[in-house]
Formats: C-alpha cells, sequence, structure tokens
C-alpha cells in the first residue's frame, strides 16, 4: 500500500521521514522544543537552565539525533545524571517510529564516552528515572573509593564548588590557582577532594599528586625537626609538597593556626602557584575569616578561586536521602521500603549537615530492620522524638492555615469560607491535610476550625492530597515546601 520505513535511504539527512512528511532535522527541532518544556518540569526549572537547557541540536537522521553540549564537563553531567530522564522524554515526544536514539557530543563533535541508551517501553515503566539524583556508591574496599563525583549530590548551595573542581580535572592548565572550597563540617568538602583526586588519577596517569591533611601537614612538619635526619629531614618535607603537580590539603585551616607551618604553606603556594601546579585546599571557613592566617597568606589563598559550600536545601536533601535508600539497598537490604511521606517528613525535619541527615537515616532505618517495624512518618517522628532534631516549637491549626493561604495566595477568610473554586478549595485541602499531619488535633476539631466542616471533609482532603501528591510532581514539591517551611 505504502513505502515501508526499510525503503528510505540511511543517512539521508534532508530526505522527508515517510511517517511525518518532514526531513529528520526538522522534526528533531519539533521534538526537542516540546523535551525542553518537559525537562524543565521534570528536573526542575534550575536544573534545567543549569545543564540539560545548554543543549542544541547538532544533527539528525532517521536513527539517531545529536545533541550538542558547550564543554566536555556539561555533557558528561548530563550523561551521569539525566541521561534516562532525557531519552524517555524523547520517547515521549518524538514523532518518528521507533524513538531516535540520544546521543550528546560537546563542541567540535567529540562523544563522550557513553549513549543515551533508547529504552524500549516495558523498561521504561519498569524503572524510575533516575534523572532527579546521583547514582548510588558502588561497592567497594576502602572510604576514599566510596567518594565519586558520580555519587555527590548536587544541588543550588554546591554547584560552583563541584564544576570547579570537575573543570580542574580536565583544565590542562592551572586557571584558577589555589582553589579554596570552605564550608561547616559534614557539607561534603572532603567528599568532593578524593572525587576529584579518583578523576585525575584515573583520567591523568602522567601527573603526580599528593594529598594531604591539615593535621598531618602539621604533625609531618614538626616531626622532620625532630627527627635524626636534622635539615635533611625538613628538606624531604618540603620535596614532597613541591615536587609535585597537584597538592591537595583538606582541612587546611589547621595548618594556618601554627606558626611555623602557616609559613611553610605559604611558602609553598607561593613556589607552586608561580609554577603552574595545581593546588586544592578544603577548610571550614572564608579565608579572609582565618583569624591566625597572614594577610599575605590569605591574599595568596583568595588569589585563586574561593568556593563555598552552604546547607543543602529541602530538593537537595531529598536527593541525598534517595541516594540514601538506593546505596542501602544496594548494600545491605534489597527490600527496603521508605514511603515517599516518610521520606519527605525526614527530609523536612533534618535541616542540618547531610552527614547529620545520613547519621538520622541510619538511626530510622536501623530500629526499622531490628524491630521488624516499617517506616512510617509516625515511626521516624518516634525515632527523632528523644533527638536534638524533636520539634521546638508547636505547630497550631491557625499557624498551619496562615502559612498555606499565603503559600497559594489567599486570604484568612477564603480559608473557613463557603466558597468550592479549586483556588480556593484546594489551598484548604492542603491546610486540612497539613494539620492532620502535622498536629495532634482530631478529624472532627480539625473541621470546626475551617469553618464548622464535618470530619468526613477533612478525610477527604486528606485522601485527595495524597492522591494528587502521587501524580502531580509539582504539587507534591509545593506542599513539601510549605511542611519544610512549617517545620
Amino acid at each position: 500500500m505504502g513505502s515501508s520505513r526499510d525503503d528510505i535511504e540511511l543517512g539521508d539527512k534532508t530526505k522527508p521521514d515517510l511517517f511525518t512528511g518532514e526531513a529528520p532535522v526538522e522534526s528533531a527541532h519539533k521534538a526537542w522544543t516540546l523535551v525542553q518544556k518537559d525537562l524543565a518540569y521534570a528536573l526542575g526549572a534550575n536544573v534545567h537552565r543549569s545543564w540539560t537547557a545548554r543543549l542544541h541540536i547538532a544533527g539528525a537522521d532517521e536513527y539517531k539525533v545529536t545533541l550538542s553540549a558547550p564543554s566536555r564537563f556539561i555533557a558528561s553531567k548530563i550523561e551521569s545524571a539525566y541521561a534516562e530522564e532525557l531519552q524517555r522524554l524523547w520517547n515521549k515526544h518524538d514523532l518518528v517510529l521507533p524513538p531516535r536514539q540520544v546521543v550528546i557530543e560537546t563542541h567540535g563533535a567529540v562523544p563522550i564516552k557513553k549513549s543515551v541508551a533508547a529504552k524500549s517501553s516495558s523498561q521504561q515503566l519498569a524503572e524510575r528515572p533516575q534523572a532527579s539524583f546521583s547514582a548510588p556508591p558502588a561497592k567497594s574496599t576502602s572510604r576514599r573509593d566510596r567518594f565519586t563525583f558520580d555519587n555527590f549530590v548536587v544541588g543550588s548551595t554546591n554547584e560552583f564548588a563541584y564544576a570547579a573542581l570537575r573543570q580542574a580535572v580536565f583544565q590542562e592548565d592551572t586557571q584558577y590557582n589555589p582553589i579554596v572550597i570552605h564550608g561547616a563540617n559534614g557539607m561534603g568538602k572532603t567528599h568532593l577532594l578524593y572525587a576529584t583526586l579518583n578523576a585525575i588519577e584515573s583520567s591523568r596517569t602522567d601527573l603526580k599528586i599528593h594529598k594531604i591533611s591539615g593535621e598531618q601537614f602539621v604533625s609531618k612538619f614538626v616531626g622532620s625537626f625532630r627527627g635524626q635526619s636534622g635539615r635533611d629531614g625538613i628538606e624531604s618535607f618540603k620535596s614532597s609538597l613541591r615536587d609535585v603537580d597537584v597538592l591537595m590539603i583538606d582541612d587546611a585551616h589547621f595548618v594556618t593556626d601554627k606558626p611555623g607551618s602557616h609559613e611553610e604553606l605559604l611558602l609553598t603556594l607561593i613556589a607552586l602557584v608561580a609554577e603552574g601546579r595545581q593546588v586544592i585546599l578544603t577548610m571550614d571557613t572564608h579565608p579572609d575569616e582565618l583569624s591566625k592566617a597572614s594577610d599575605r597568606l590569605k591574599s595568596y589563598l583568595m588569589g585563586g578561586l574561593v568556593c563555598k559550600i552552604g546547607p543543602a536545601d529541602y530538593e537537595m536533601r531529598i536527593r541525598i536521602l534517595d541516594r540514601l535508600i538506593a546505596s542501602h539497598r544496594e548494600r545491605a537490604n534489597p527490600n527496603l521500603v521508605i514511603p515517599a511521606p516518610a521520606r519527605d517528613h525526614l527530609a523536612a525535619r533534618i535541616k542540618a549537615t547531610p552527614r547529620d541527615l545520613e547519621g538520622v537515616f541510619n538511626q530510622v532505618v536501623a530500629k526499622s530492620e531490628f524491630l521488624g517495624k516499617p517506616i512510617t512518618v509516625d515511626t521516624i517522628q518516634e525515632t527523632l522524638s528523644d533527638s536534638r532534631y524533636s520539634s521546638a516549637q508547636k505547630l497550631t491549626v491557625d499557624r498551619i492555615q496562615r502559612t498555606v493561604a499565603q503559600a497559594f495566595n489567599i486570604t484568612m477568610d477564603d480559608m473557613v469560607s463557603k466558597r468550592r473554586a479549586r483556588a480556593i478549595a484546594r489551598p484548604r485541602q492542603v491546610a486540612m491535610y497539613l494539620c492532620k499531619r502535622l498536629t495532634t488535633r482530631s478529624l472532627p476539631d480539625i473541621g470546626r476550625r475551617f469553618g464548622g466542616r464535618d470530619h468526613t471533609t477533612v478525610m477527604h482532603a486528606v485522601k485527595r492530597v495524597n492522591e494528587l501528591r502521587q501524580d502531580d510532581e509539582g504539587f507534591h514539591a509545593k506542599v513539601g515546601e510549605i511542611e519544610s517551611q512549617l517545620r
């Protein structure tokens, strides 16, 4: 009756596709416009703007679409974190059948190691896209090997430091030197340092790298004078620091507290920076706030690139928990189940460092496994009740109503009125849901505080909000943000 797909000449990028009536490149551009809109929704506007929005169509034929990234770093990040979601959405919007394979390359047509492999519909239904968080760490025998760029969860508060160190791995010259990563304990500075070390060792085997902690620096510096080797001891110590291509010092603030080692650090920086050797340091405060550091040392530390790692926001804590859950399933308990409401509740309650979040996660999981209890919002509340994360301020129905009203831009009169317009009813349902979730008030009591409504109305609101949180990611995120604000 008509030509089959096999009749189309392979590689002809201008010949119209028989199923769409368009040239492959034209249909690719149309599909890409729709894919970008979905990516902004699925990944979040900030993530999309930082990564996938920087791709553009570089070429297309009947079986493959090539997307070009502005740098190898960006291409590698998209490949490792967002490839599955990108291909899934492409399959959704591509009018060419079967959907084309998506391949990412950098400017200059240099493809990255992997392509975004197309998957069957059954595979896509069986697998949950892992686009919003990095893959769990692989099993390894050493603490150091567990820290990689792939399993570092990137968010708005650490993406600059992450990008700077990823760039340093592939940069041929020392464009920024030294690189200083600073932030409070438990924020992930050591993880990034080890990830950088592992990446350089695997990709640039010709470089000589030396990593040392601030405490080791001071100890070896003092020991070089006390040993029997005398002058040879200090010269050997200096050589270990300066006869390298890359020097990494973790917790470098320890070095600045001691006058002798402080001076040695300064001289080492001067020597390595002058010779174009890369120096990377982590510390718990901004270099300008080092109380015992000289102005000259501060000047050298701030002469390169200073990157801060801040506290994880709610969205990032969700992704950290997803990674921890996946890792625990892989290493210890493949049957671990943590429902989304319980996970979200834990992310909302723990606003400390990622290390603290991991500690509480381990406590929750261990209690569940040892006592044979499922993990729920209630069991998490129970686990946290005796910890420093217990609620310090009692939530009231009035406070929840006002917070939700402000978030949805309605008035308190609307909240308790009889109006049933969706713009009013939906925020009211959210407020009822959060009152049931976050307070000890009974259903009839909650209903009375919403304009004298019946307890069945509250039950319906709770059920409806739970359903919407399962089906609508944007709504789920907004409710989570409100809950986080309340807590």
